[in-house]
């Protein structure tokens, strides 16, 4: 069976823009699929290693544990791991960036718009910053996964590992399978501010876990306004477009609760067990060492680095 890498920064809870762009595939492909879902919570600390955010990450790891479980994603068919609790996926990162040069690294896409969004430059990022691809690319490549499920705008993520797993594979010996990536129908969600992006940071979303009333506020407040999202998010939820906004909002917050209803009902029963779901992690963490060691015993065999 073929596998799947996908998975989540752990950064706060997930949302719909999330479920439309990855976790709605996830959920499909799991069955046809050896399905491994990393909560890659050392990236984070790229931009959060001192903030209030960052003391959050251990938290904000079982939220998002809680969100993929909540949408279908089933513990016993699907490997969800921690990154931290990999040393593999830190060892074999190292290697790798020995096979990109920092040109490279500071020409991927992704990389400028988040450096743009949180307002530093190359000379002030760290170096974590700017090589987490090169970490994401590990993450991918050490399961050897064959497929990675990706918004839209981890698209230059995805190339850059088919680059590096290519390189890898012709200086030294196939190791690495070259992943294709899937991307959804609607792989960038657009912002309830209308701006072109749901995102965490911003704050223009609907999450996963919101109560009933919150979607209800959310859309009332949200922009109706030349290029608002309203629109595509009826398109989601099946709800006609109507330009009388005063008719039409309470009938797309209706549309959002009521697919949102059975997610919000399995959250609470995952909820009730945390030591099932630490027990969820344990195994994830056994299974990705496993395949891990195999791994890297192979790429240093390759290199000339078993002694």
């Amino acid at each position: 069976m073929k596998r799947i890498l996908t998975g989540d920064r752990t950064t706060g809870k997930l949302h719909i823009g999330h479920y439309f762009g990855s976790l709605e595939s996830r959920v499909k492909l799991q069955d046809d699929y050896d399905t491994c879902i990393i909560l890659a919570d050392m990236q984070v600390l790229y931009d959060h290693l001192s903030d209030e955010k960052g003391k959050l990450i251990r938290t904000n790891v079982y939220h998002a544990l809680l969100d993929n479980l909540s949408v279908g994603l089933d513990p016993e068919k699907v490997t969800f791991f921690v990154q931290s609790e990999i040393p593999e996926l830190s060892e074999l990162a190292m290697l790798f960036m020995f096979l990109v040069s920092v040109g490279r690294a500071q020409r991927n896409p992704t990389v400028k718009d988040e450096m743009n969004q949180a307002g530093t430059n190359y000379e002030h990022m760290n170096l974590g910053f700017l090589s987490f691809p090169v970490s994401q690319a590990a993450d991918i490549l050490l399961p050897k996964a064959n497929l990675v499920p990706v918004g839209e705008d981890q698209i230059p993520h995805v190339e850059q590992t088919r680059e590096i797993a290519r390189r890898f594979n012709t200086l030294f010996g196939d190791v690495f399978p070259v992943p294709e990536c899937k991307i959804s129908k609607f792989a960038r969600l657009p912002g309830l501010d209308g701006q072109s992006k749901m995102s965490k940071s911003l704050g223009n979303v609907i999450n996963l876990s919101d109560t009933e009333e919150s979607v209800n506020h959310k859309i009332k407040k949200a922009y109706s306004g030349e290029g608002h999202a309203l629109f595509t998010y009826g398109e989601l939820f099946g709800i006609q477009p109507d330009e009388r906004m005063g008719a039409f909002k309470p009938a797309l917050a209706d549309g959002i609760n009521a697919f949102l209803t059975p997610i919000r009902k399995q959250r609470a029963e995952f909820e009730k067990e945390p030591g099932y779901l630490r027990e969820i992690l344990d195994k994830g963490q056994e299974k990705i060492r496993t395949i891990g060691s195999e791994t890297m015993a192979q790429v240093k065999n390759k290199m000339g680095m078993i002694y």
